[in-house]
Formats: C-alpha cells, structure tokens, sequence
C-alpha cells in the first residue's frame, strides 16, 4: 500500500480544489490555506465551451478535458449536497458569412461531430435574437455554478479538519525542509492566482492579470434553454435571470466595477438582442493567464518539494480537473508533465 503524505495547497480556487479532492481520493492528507479573497471566482461565469468560434477549432484538448470535468463536477456536487455542472447548449449567433461558412465546412467532420449540431432552417432563421448570418447550437456545452461549488467544497474540507481560512506566510515556510508553522509538508502547492507575484520562488513566473467584469440582468424575453454568444455570453441562470460578459483589461490588480465595463458589456449585448434589461449584480474580478495561453505546473528548479500550478486563465474550470489529474501523477509517480505546461519553459525569462 503506498504511504500515505501529507501535501500543503496554498489557494482554494479552482485550481487548488482540484488537486485536494484528488489527493484525498487517493488517501493522503491535504491541508488547503486559503484568505477567503478569491479574486477570479467573483467573474467566473464557469462556461464550459468545446468550440473557439473565431474559426470553428475545437478548444485544446477538449476530447479529454470535458468527459473528465462532467464527471468530476458531478460528483464533487453529490458530495457536497449542491448541482454544480449543468449542462447547456450555446447558441453562436453567427457574424459573418464566413463564420456560418467554417460552421457547415465542420459541423459534419467525425472529429467535431460531438459538439457542432447541423444546421437547420430553423438555426438559420433563429427568431430570438438578432440573427443576419443565421446561428449555430453547440452541443455537450455546460457551465459550473461557480461560487456554491468553491463555497460548498470549503464546508466539506472544513469537515475532514483540511482548510485553513488565513493568510499564507512566506517567512514561515523552510522551502528546504517543506516546514511550514511546525509542520513537515511531503509538498507544497502553490495555487495562488494572481497572488502569486508575492511568492518569493515563483515570482518569476509571467501570470497576466487579467480583469474580467460581468452583470446579472433580468429581462423577460430571452431564451431560458440556451446560451446565446456573439460579442459576448448571455448565460441563463434561471427567474428570467442571466449572467452576461465578459470583459477583459490586462496587466491590472484593480478589482472593481466600473462603469467603462458596465457599458462595454451593455454595448456588446445589442449585439444579440434590443431587449431592455436591469441590472441586478455587477462583479469584477482578476483571471491568471500567461500570455501562451497555456497553464504552468511542476517543481521548483532548486527546492524539488515546491510546487506550482497556476494559469488556467478564463477556460479553467474545463482545464482545471484533468490537469490537476495529470499534475497528481506528476507528483505521486514522477509522471513527465507536458512540455507545454511545465514551469521552466519560462525560466531562461527569470529576472
């Protein structure tokens, strides 16, 4: 039987919930630290989309990546009493003749055949919405309530005595020994978000804040069975309620509304429809991305028990599960991490 260890995860976003639950599958013991100021939750939509629209590809890795979440998500709600993966077809409201033409050229490919639907002549005369070039519906789309699930997977770590609601202290950690406040961690995680520009061992790593703002609305026309996308999302939510966005304005820390934001998302949405709307919520948070698009995770260079995984950007909560699987791998066996997600591709850019 393998040994159990005790891991320390510094973050509990996406990121970091992730990695616990699948080490405590696993038997080992986790402890999750985290100061309650998540600054990517407050703006996640948790749109799980397998289709870039700008020319109809389908998202990185997406043949892995989704069944993986469905089933992750559903399981992690039925532990925490709480649906959190709700699945949901997008309706891409086309906005070019050749956007509609890229749709027919792969709607009927084997390699796409699970997530474009044909289209029909009602997809092309779509009444719902502002609809010039026709739409399409994506299917095997979902989204994750975002907040219940961060929310509900703290209770239940709290339950096991794994979470921690404090601030990390970096003068309190011997990266040499994995001490941390007396106690000897088999590693430590660091899933930090944007924080992580106050890590003294990965610093160095080039995450772009990323501000992203987002309205709830309610308005009594919209469709209440699909996600309409074309300049932005109108997500439903249920009530005649729906979550419309996003924005994004890099190389910020700022996390607050503004009304620059508030009139570009309104801006956007006329796209889609002219149906007057009020605001009921305004939120604004701070995504981690890295200008590759691609996240960052493995070992420190020199202190082989620090770890990072960070980056997942606005698709994180389709990456998040999968990778996290992969990063466990990693560091459980030794599993090689992909070339295109490891740490040290960034370090001949170290100050």
């Amino acid at each position: 039987m393998e040994k159990q260890q005790h891991f320390l995860i510094v973050g509990a976003g996406v990121a970091g919930l992730c990695i616990g639950k699948q080490l405590l599958d696993l038997n080992h013991r986790v402890t999750i630290i985290d100061n309650n100021q998540n600054v990517s939750t407050n703006v996640a939509a948790g749109m799980i989309n397998p289709i870039v629209f700008r020319r109809m590809t389908k998202s990185w890795r997406v043949d892995e990546f989704l069944p993986f979440a469905k089933k992750f998500y559903q399981q992690f709600g039925e532990i925490i009493g709480e649906k959190i993966y709700h699945e949901i077809t997008i309706r891409r409201l086309f906005s070019s003749q050749q956007e509609r033409d890229f749709w027919i050229e792969k709607e009927n490919l084997p390699a796409f055949s699970d997530y474009l639907a044909p289209l029909s002549e009602v997809d092309l005369n779509y009444k719902k919405a502002i609809n010039e070039f026709g739409s399409g519906r994506v299917k095997n789309a979902a989204y994750i309530s975002a907040i219940p699930f961060v929310e509900g997977a703290k209770n239940w770590l709290k339950s096991l005595n794994s979470y921690l609601e404090q601030s990390f202290d970096y003068n309190a950690l011997n990266p040499t020994t994995g001490s941390y406040k007396g106690i000897v961690y088999d590693g430590v995680i660091f899933c930090e978000g944007v924080a992580i520009k106050n890590n003294p061992w990965f610093n160095w790593i080039p995450i772009n804040p990323t501000k992203g703002e987002i309205l709830t609305i309610q308005t009594d026309n919209l469709p209440e069975d699909e996600s309409l996308n074309r300049k932005c999302f109108v997500l439903p939510i249920g009530n005649n309620t729906f979550r419309i966005g996003s924005t994004y304005a890099w190389n910020t820390y700022n996390t607050f509304p503004s009304e620059e934001g508030k009139e570009e998302i309104s801006s956007n949405y006329k796209f889609i429809s002219r149906e007057p709307f009020s605001i009921v919520a305004h939120n604004a948070g701070i995504r981690p991305t890295i200008l590759d698009r691609r996240p960052v995770m493995g070992a420190h260079e020199k202190h082989s028990n620090l770890f990072v995984f960070n980056g997942l950007g606005a698709k994180g909560y389709l990456l998040a599960p999968f990778l996290a699987a992969e990063f466990v791998a990693h560091l459980l066996k030794g599993s090689p991490i992909d070339k295109e997600l490891r740490a040290d591709r960034f370090l001949d850019k170290k100050p």
